[in-house]
């Protein structure tokens, strides 16, 4: 489901609002923990490779329209509803007629887990966010950090009141990560129950 008021455009999902988008500014970042994941945007090198978890309506890749179009930058979404709500009312092609297709960027309709099962070894990614309104599973976690680039970068947005864990995601991460390999930060944002999980792959 889609709403707007004079100010933002939502999209629902079972009732929970899973993207909203500035009407007057459609390529700005307005949840907070979005804009810490997405920081770390400064630092790729031109042409990087970006593989997203969880497409939503596309606030990521709306932004990078605008301010990185040179990112190779793939999405994987699970529901086509949400695919086909973001092609309506979410991406640049919607919001401007004359926006040029950038055919560095792709959208994906598949299983997190599947899709990077079906990932060649060698496909690697200076980026990777995962972003899923779901348990975050360390399964996939794991075939993420194997198809990390030397130096690449892991954000997970941790939402508390998804996860079995809770709050409490220490325990979680100090398991998935072999020590010495991976440098591991949390961030929390204020006010709200995200944790930002940012793991550097260690040249």
């Amino acid at each position: 489901m889609v709403l707007e008021n004079q100010v933002y455009r939502f999209m629902l999902m079972n009732g929970d609002i899973q993207s909203v988008m500035a009407l007057a500014d459609p390529q700005a970042i307005v949840f907070p923990h979005q804009q810490r994941m997405l920081q770390v945007l400064d630092d790729l090198p031109e042409g990087a490779r970006v593989l997203e978890l969880g497409l939503g309506g596309g606030s990521a890749l709306r932004h990078v329209n605008y301010q990185r179009p040179d990112l190779h930058w793939t999405s994987v979404e699970h529901s086509a509803e949400i695919i086909n709500l973001y092609w309506d009312y979410f991406s640049p092609q919607s919001l401007a007629a004359d926006f040029e297709f950038n055919s560095r960027q792709q959208i994906v309709l598949a299983d997190c887990t599947a899709f990077l099962n079906k990932l060649s070894g060698t496909r690697k990614f200076e980026l990777i966010l995962c972003d899923v309104y779901d348990v975050v599973q360390s399964e996939v976690l794991e075939r993420c950090l194997n198809h990390l680039a030397e130096g690449g970068t892991l954000v997970v947005n941790w939402l508390a009141l998804k996860q079995p864990q809770g709050d409490n995601s220490e325990s979680f991460f100090r398991q998935l990560l072999a020590p010495g390999t991976f440098q591991h930060s949390m961030d929390r944002v204020p006010g709200f129950g995200n944790q930002i999980h940012t793991i550097r792959c260690l040249d």
